[in-house]
C-alpha cells in the first residue's frame, strides 16, 4: 500500500510538472507569433545599396557575413547549449536555450531551462522583462521596469551578431570611431542605448560593448565573441561569453554554444 501511495505521488508531481512546463512554453510560442508578425506584404531582398548609410567598416562586415541577397523581413530560431551564473561564488549551471529574432518587429525572445528552472528572457514592444520559473509552476523571479527596458535593449542590440539582417533596422544609427570601432546609437521609446562593436584585423566583430543594469547598478559588459561559421547562409559567431567588466575585475556569468540556426521568411 504505502509503494503504491508513493507512486501516486510520484506520478501527480510527473503530470503537474509536465502541465506547467507545457504552459510555460505554450504562453512563450504567442510571444513568438507577435514578435514574427510580418506586417509588410513585400518580399523584398537585401541590396548593396542598403549598405550605403553604414561605415565603411560596417559595410564590409555585412557583405562578409553574406547578408545581401537574404529577405529583408524574416525570423531566427536558433537553439543554444551554456552555462550561467550569478556570481562568481557559486557554481555554473547548464542550459538549453531557444532564442527567437526577427526584422520584421524590434526585439527578441529567449526561453532556457537550467532544470528545475525554466528562463523566459525577452525584449519586444520596447519593453524587457525576465522571468524564472519553477519547471513553469511557479514564478520566483519576475523583473521588468525602466532598468529592465534599457538592459534588455543593451543584449538586444550586442546579439545582433547572430541575426546581422537586424543591424539594418532604421532605429540603429552608425558612427565610425576608429579604423576598428563603430559605435551603434538605439533610440526605441523613451530610451536611448549606445554600443561599441570592435572588429579584429580580418574585418569581423570581434566583441561589443556598452552599459547594462546589474540589478541596480548600470556597469561596463562586453560580449566576446568566437569563431565565425556558415549557419544557414550566414556567418555567425559560433559562440558568446558576457563578461561584467567591473572595478574589481572582470566576471563572466554566460557562455552559450550555437548548436541549430534557421532562418525562415
Amino acid at each position: 500500500m504505502i509503494l503504491i501511495i508513493i507512486g501516486s505521488i510520484l506520478i501527480l508531481l510527473t503530470v503537474i510538472s509536465i502541465v506547467g512546463i507545457v504552459s510555460f512554453n505554450a504562453s512563450i510560442e504567442k510571444e513568438k507569433v507577435l514578435l514574427f508578425d510580418k506586417n509588410r506584404e513585400i518580399d523584398a531582398k537585401i541590396t548593396l545599396k542598403d549598405l550605403d548609410d553604414f561605415p565603411d567598416l560596417m559595410k564590409n562586415y555585412l557583405s562578409k557575413v553574406k547578408i545581401v541577397e537574404k529577405s529583408k523581413y524574416c525570423n531566427a530560431i536558433f537553439t543554444q547549449k551554456g552555462q550561467i551564473r550569478t556570481n562568481p561564488e557559486k557554481k555554473w549551471l547548464l542550459f538549453f536555450a531557444t532564442q527567437y529574432m526577427s526584422s520584421n518587429n524590434f526585439g527578441f525572445i529567449w526561453k532556457a531551462k537550467a532544470l528545475p528552472m525554466l528562463i523566459r528572457d525577452k525584449y519586444t514592444n520596447g519593453k524587457g522583462e525576465v522571468k524564472v520559473s519553477v519547471l513553469g509552476l511557479k514564478n520566483i523571479v519576475l523583473f521588468s521596469g525602466q532598468k529592465v527596458d534599457q538592459s534588455s535593449l543593451g543584449r538586444y542590440l550586442g546579439e545582433l551578431i547572430w541575426f546581422p539582417i537586424g543591424f539594418l533596422n532604421p532605429d540603429i544609427s552608425w558612427e565610425a570611431i576608429d579604423y576598428r570601432t563603430i559605435k551603434a546609437t538605439v533610440v526605441k521609446e523613451n530610451h536611448t542605448l549606445e554600443g561599441f562593436f570592435i572588429f579584429n584585423q580580418n574585418g569581423m566583430i570581434d566583441h561589443f560593448k556598452t552599459k547594462r543594469y546589474r540589478d541596480t547598478e548600470l556597469e561596463d559588459f562586453i560580449g566576446e565573441l568566437g569563431e565565425y561559421e556558415d549557419y544557414n547562409g550566414l556567418l555567425i559567431p559560433n559562440t558568446m561569453t558576457a563578461i561584467w567588466d567591473l572595478k574589481k575585475g572582470k566576471q563572466k556569468y554566460f557562455k552559450a554554444t550555437i548548436l541549430d540556426y534557421k532562418l525562415m521568411n
